[in-house]
């Protein structure tokens, strides 16, 4: 009596044996061939386990955005870039502030660059006496509606050290929690050669008043 290949038992667990291949296997099946029932069986969990290693697959949306995470930790060559630093076009400490307000327990603000149809949105919070301040932003392109906005790289610096990493979402939003610091800037898209930085002005104003 012929015995089949494992590569045969693999095929046929999977349905792909060839028809011809697939009658003769089922005939030794039906003839009682013990070890062959057994390795079909094996095959047949082997083939369920393969089944389901898409499952386990994460996003490709993850996959890019953590390669672009991983890359911005490298030690990048030397090459020249043109920052483009954007103005600022709205700062809500230069709204008036509400009569008899004088007393905050999270300090706040927000901010809005552009250039041409592109706009970055921006907003500062700590809590009174907290050691950390979050960062919370926005990139938009009123232009290009349908353009992806998603895993764009950004660094948050202070002065020129890079505290911070991370990339955008799929809506253009980006978000950073970090120890209270001066002189920061965010890097919008540091990998091109044209990257954009915005200065991020201190969050409360020398002459403000919390207490």
């Amino acid at each position: 009596m012929r015995h089949f290949t494992l590569e045969e038992w693999a095929d046929f667990a999977r349905n792909v044996a060839s028809p011809e291949n697939t009658g003769k296997m089922q005939q030794h099946l039906a003839g009682g061939c013990g070890s062959c029932a057994q390795i079909l069986e094996t095959m047949k969990s082997v083939a369920i386990l393969g089944s389901r290693e898409g499952n386990y697959e994460p996003p490709a949306n993850a996959v890019r955005m953590g390669k672009l995470l991983m890359a911005s930790q490298k030690p990048k060559a030397v090459k020249k870039r043109i920052p483009e630093m954007w103005p600022l076009v709205f700062d809500s400490f230069m709204q008036p502030a509400m009569a008899g307000v004088r007393v905050a327990l999270i300090a706040s603000r927000q901010l809005m660059y552009r250039k041409g149809n592109c706009y970055i949105d921006i907003r500062l919070e700590q809590a009174m006496d907290a050691s950390e301040m979050s960062l919370i932003g926005q990139v938009l392109d009123t232009g290009q509606p349908g353009r992806d906005p998603g895993a764009i790289p950004v660094e948050l610096l202070s002065g020129e050290k890079t505290i911070a990493g991370t990339a955008t979402n799929n809506f253009g939003e980006f978000q950073f929690l970090f120890p209270v610091a001066s002189d920061l800037q965010i890097c919008v898209d540091p990998s091109s050669e044209s990257c954009v930085y915005v200065k991020i002005p201190r969050l409360v104003p020398p002459s403000t008043d919390l207490m």
